[in-house]
């Protein structure tokens, strides 16, 4: 387990949440957000090395807008991001991918293809 990496993660269904942060946390120190509030909190108090993200959040803002602010925003604009959602339509990864996602997932995911993706994008 790396825990000098740590992983923030985004879902607005409970145990979807529940479920990446298990898998996700035998190899990295994971912060776990249901709500937007949440996830600007963790974001401005840790230094993230990877944003788990799904597009449709049930808030005022969606994963979309999340991803714009983080890559206009100095501290996160090389992070990796990987967008999980049930989105899946080509535009909706299209969509992702410009806004500046460095990977896109359709739900469901297998566990093995989180934590290989994870690990891609983290380099280890």
């Amino acid at each position: 387990m790396n825990n000098t990496l740590n992983v923030l993660i985004i879902e607005d269904e409970e145990i979807v949440l529940e479920i990446f942060s298990r898998i996700l946390g035998k190899y990295y120190n994971v912060f776990s957000c249901k709500s937007v509030a949440e996830f600007e909190r963790y974001k401005n108090e840790n230094v993230i090395s990877l944003f788990v993200i799904d597009l449709s959040l049930g808030s005022e803002k969606d994963g979309i807008q999340l991803i714009k602010e983080l890559r206009s925003s100095s501290n996160y604009v090389t992070t990796p991001i990987m967008v999980v959602t049930a989105h899946a339509f080509n535009q909706d990864e299209r969509t992702a991918m410009k806004a500046g996602a460095t990977k896109f997932l359709r739900k469901p995911v297998e566990n093995d293809l989180l934590v290989l993706s994870a690990k891609e994008l983290l380099g280890n």
